[in-house]
């Protein structure tokens, strides 16, 4: 297979060197998912680096230390399945990734789109165009589920949540009051993103627990989030879908494993597309002018 992956951002074409030395298995799931049109994400722990989120779940691979990435890595975390290429060494943070391959060429551009993204991550939607070189051609969209049961429910909401921004985000960005939007927009994120990754870490166990185990855990998880996405940030249409993964738990509807595939997905997929909305730098200044405000006051006290 051609060893090229175009990375095509603001109409201009960037090639990645790919690799199947480190995460092979990774790797041929990024290649099926291909050609596909990604949203971009940027750091809030690490820094130097965009992200976007991918629809496939993979285990780790030859484990590397992401603060060990040098400039211009591209890898994959699978904890939260994102694909991320680094510009400049990493600030702190603890993890391990799967390397994938290395950007091509100059990496200033990068460095001074994600200076943009970043600071207008929450303004704008940003994208890019991934393909695999040679292979423009889209790869055959998975029939939608047909029937009733819970399964079934669970995974067309997936593939919905991944074709488009669902309906309940829109809806949530359209309320207003005290604190609101922002206040549920944060809270229903961050519900997401942590039932996201127990659920990953549930399914990345395989024989260490069993599934009876699993079952439990991920429901208890499941119904904790219902409580704050459901009935704090009134994203209802999430909430139902999450209770038909619990119903799917409950049911023995599917294999465990499938089942937490497809909650992972959806989780995952819901917390990123709040995530886009998130002004996640002009926040950071504000914190940052509050507290020097607050240090300048306890001198004066």
């Amino acid at each position: 297979m051609d060893r090229t992956l175009v990375f095509k951002v603001e109409g201009v074409e960037h090639e990645i060197e790919l690799t199947d030395a480190h995460a092979p298995k990774t790797l041929a799931k990024l290649v099926a998912a291909l050609p596909a049109t990604v949203d971009i994400h940027c750091a809030k722990i690490a820094g130097s680096h965009i992200m976007w989120p991918v629809p496939f779940v993979e285990r780790l691979e030859s484990a590397s230390d992401v603060l060990a990435m040098p400039p211009g890595a591209f890898f994959f975390w699978p904890e939260r399945q994102y694909l991320e290429i680094t510009y400049a060494p990493l600030q702190a943070e603890t993890a391990s990734v799967s390397l994938l391959g290395r950007l091509k060429g100059d990496i200033g551009w990068l460095r001074d789109y994600a200076d943009r993204q970043r600071q207008g991550q929450g303004r704008a939607l940003f994208t890019a165009e991934v393909h695999q070189r040679g292979r423009e051609t889209p790869a055959a969209s998975p029939p939608r589920p047909d029937g009733g049961d819970a399964f079934v429910r669970l995974r067309a909401a997936r593939l919905e949540a991944w074709e488009g921004q669902p309906a309940d985000v829109q809806r949530l960005l359209d309320r207003r009051g005290l604190n609101v939007p922002f206040g549920p927009l944060t809270m229903a994120e961050g519900e997401l993103r942590k039932l996201h990754e127990l659920l990953w870490r549930l399914w990345n166990e395989q024989d260490r627990r069993g599934d009876a185990e699993k079952a439990r855990i991920a429901a208890f998880a499941i119904e904790t989030t219902i409580t704050r996405v459901g009935g704090f940030c009134h994203m209802l249409d999430t909430a139902s879908v999450l209770r038909d993964g619990i119903a799917c738990l409950d049911g023995g509807e599917a294999p465990i494993e499938d089942i937490l595939v497809e909650l992972i997905l959806y989780a995952g997929r819901m917390a990123a597309w709040l995530d886009l909305h998130i002004c996640w730098w002009p926040m950071n200044e504000l914190t940052l002018d509050a507290l020097k405000h607050r240090q300048i006051g306890l001198r004066d006290s």
